[in-house]
């Protein structure tokens, strides 16, 4: 009966283990209980594999009504998509579509804790412009988009020539650090979402050195009356970026 109860007591435990590989939430949660997500607590783990499916799931349906309508001689690529056009740099194709999903899912925040109407806006590691485009249509009277990698500023300048033109949209060519400075980006060529001045990802390039200054600085240098809400995601770079706008939080308690 021995080597009976062991081969039962095999299949259990391949049965488990199966399980935790078909099933995500179950593999969060053995990550967990193993030690190897200290961060991220089970009913959160369980909460991530949820928000993931259900990104996943909107970025599919907007990519399947989404359609190409041009690729100009330098490899920029004009989409069509159920949330307006929008230039691209190349090789971004799957990452627009992804970051669409990430704004109808509201991720930066919505109804008090979202932008308001009249509201200034400063948006930190503003890529092409999808979160700068949910901004203004959500009423802001002006948004800042802050961006220092030359292709996503180029495409910018396209996506938001009208609002640029009335004033309404400012695209501001430099990263936010805790100082002034000048460091070395790293450059996705599949992702221009994720060029970052601190993380090295597989398959990235280095590009030219890109300035740097302090939300402080930059607020100072625009005249901007207030600041009502700040959109942040900078690959690693937001505790340096908190650091240079203290002032700016202090004076105007932004969202």
């Amino acid at each position: 009966m021995k080597p009976f109860r062991l081969a039962i007591f095999g299949l259990l435990l391949a049965a488990i283990a199966l399980g935790i590989y078909l099933y995500p939430p179950a593999r969060l949660a053995a990550l967990v209980v193993a030690g190897r997500s200290p961060v991220c607590p089970f009913a959160q783990a369980i909460k991530s594999a949820d928000n993931l499916k259900r990104q996943i799931a909107i970025k599919d349906r907007i990519l399947g009504a989404s359609k190409l309508l041009e690729t100009d001689p330098d490899g920029y690529r004009l989409w069509e998509t159920p949330k307006g056009r929008y230039w691209i740099p190349k090789g971004s194709d799957y990452v627009l579509p992804f970051n669409l999903a990430e704004q109808e899912r509201q991720i930066y925040g919505a109804g008090e804790r979202g932008v308001q109407k009249g509201d200034i806006v400063l948006d930190c590691g503003a890529n092409i412009g999808v979160y700068t485009r949910e901004a203004l249509e959500a009423g802001a009277s002006k948004v800042i988009a802050i961006e220092p990698a030359p292709e996503n500023i180029e495409c910018l300048n396209r996506n938001f020539r009208v609002e640029i033109a009335a004033g309404r949209v400012i695209v501001y060519p430099k990263g936010v650090w805790h100082k002034d400075d000048f460091l070395t980006m790293h450059v996705d060529p599949h992702n221009s979402a994720a060029d970052s001045f601190l993380i090295e990802r597989e398959g990235s390039v280095e590009v030219a050195r890109l300035p740097l200054t302090t939300i402080d600085k930059l607020v100072e240098e625009l005249k901007l009356s207030r600041v009502d809400f700040i959109k942040m995601d900078i690959e690693g770079a937001e505790p340096n970026a908190l650091i240079g706008g203290r002032q700016t939080l202090a004076k105007f308690h932004p969202r």
